[in-house]
């Protein structure tokens, strides 16, 4: 068990939880105010990238900083970056894909297609559907340490679930009663796309998902251009970072950073891609098209629809997310928005529906609020 230092540490480290609340309202900014602000964010992060594109194509891409403080290598807007949560969207895309094609029912029990896993609470059992929605009653252990040196072999999809969730882990409620952020639901997720399409998790989401969305620089492999991941030094986070990671994963200092070592997560399905911010807005165009990628269709409408519904409970008590993506409203404007970061980075993609328009940031600090950012629309 970690000891409740080790817990405050992690849960500082941690991110990959639910979007806090935003904040009362969107502004629309000048792309000479967008510029200062994005100046004045980097006295928070070493490089800071906005982007913003309409459903029309329009497109705002911006960039502030350093990708690489010891090399001075400048942030673009084409800089990789890890992505983390941002993944689930992903993989929740992916599920529904099969779910599409007939060869996956969301409503059927996750036993159904991982016999050796059991889910059950009070003699219910979770479904597929709430491992997508986040009420499956799976606990959400904190993932700090989950993760490997880049060029390094990490474990294996069957391994992490092995080691993190077992054969039949204790709930923490009922299923279906209860929304409940869990990185654990999309490891089986991953699982569950491998054993329905025949093919390595990494491989479908490239081949299926990626590629018809046009997002040909992302992917799983740790890119050797991604913007290098910093967390500042002497915070609390800063120096719990040093103690619950590892000296190995640290390269040294600069500037008053941690300078982290590329690496990547162990388990790919919950928090493993990177890419550049047009890749993510490529991603949110698809959203704004209902489901129409920049090189083929990728969801059918319906499909899109389903993602940006609440997910009632059992009993009919409204949440506040939907099929990977958290639902919210600014000052009564409803958007849509899932959020990611760790070790070294911050990334956040939200989506606003009445004004046609997705936003996407990204930064390479684990501490950076990407909130006052994803709040902005530009034209």
């Amino acid at each position: 068990m970690p000891t409740p230092l080790k817990t405050l540490a992690a849960l500082l480290l941690l991110s990959g939880c639910a979007t806090p609340p935003p904040p009362p309202r969107v502004e629309q900014l000048s792309n000479a105010e967008l510029d200062r602000r994005l100046q004045l964010a980097t006295h928070r992060a070493p490089g800071v990238v906005f982007g913003a594109i309409w459903r029309d194509g329009t497109t705002v891409l911006r960039a502030a900083g350093r990708a690489d403080l010891r090399a001075g290598r400048d942030v673009t807007p084409a800089i990789p970056f890890a992505w983390f949560s941002l993944t689930k969207l992903f993989t929740a895309t992916a599920v529904l894909q099969l779910s599409e094609q007939g060869r996956l029912d969301l409503d059927a029990p996750v036993s159904q297609y991982l016999p050796g896993i059991r889910l059950r609470r009070d003699g219910q059992e979770a479904t597929v559907r709430q491992l997508l929605a986040h009420t499956s009653g799976l606990r959400n252990p904190l993932p700090v340490t989950w993760i490997h040196l880049a060029g390094e072999a990490g474990p294996g999809l069957d391994e992490m679930i092995r080691r993190r969730v077992g054969s039949a882990p204790k709930l923490a409620s009922v299923p279906g009663t209860k929304s409940a952020y869990s990185n654990l639901g999309y490891l089986l997720l991953g699982r569950i796309i491998e054993r329905v399409s025949g093919l390595p998790y990494q491989t479908y989401v490239e081949e299926h998902v990626l590629a018809p969305l046009g997002c040909h620089a992302s992917g799983f492999a740790v890119p050797g251009d991604r913007a290098t991941a910093y967390q500042k030094k002497w915070t609390f986070t800063g120096l719990a970072a040093r103690w619950m990671v590892g000296r190995r994963f640290i390269g040294g200092t600069v500037d008053g950073y941690w300078e982290l070592r590329p690496f990547t997560v162990d388990g790919a399905p919950y928090g493993g891609l990177s890419g550049p911010a047009e890749d993510l807005l490529r991603f949110g165009l698809m959203i704004l098209r209902e489901g129409e990628g920049e090189q083929g269709r990728v969801l059918s409408p319906a499909s899109v629809r389903m993602m940006l519904q609440a997910t009632p409970t059992r009993d009919g008590q409204p949440t506040s997310v939907g099929l990977a993506w958290h639902l919210g409203s600014i000052d009564g404007e409803p958007c849509f928005m899932h959020d990611g970061g760790g070790g070294g980075y911050r990334a956040e993609l939200r989506i606003y529906p009445n004004r046609g328009c997705a936003v996407a940031v990204l930064a390479n600090e684990t501490s950076f609020s990407t909130r006052e950012l994803a709040r902005v629309v530009v034209r």
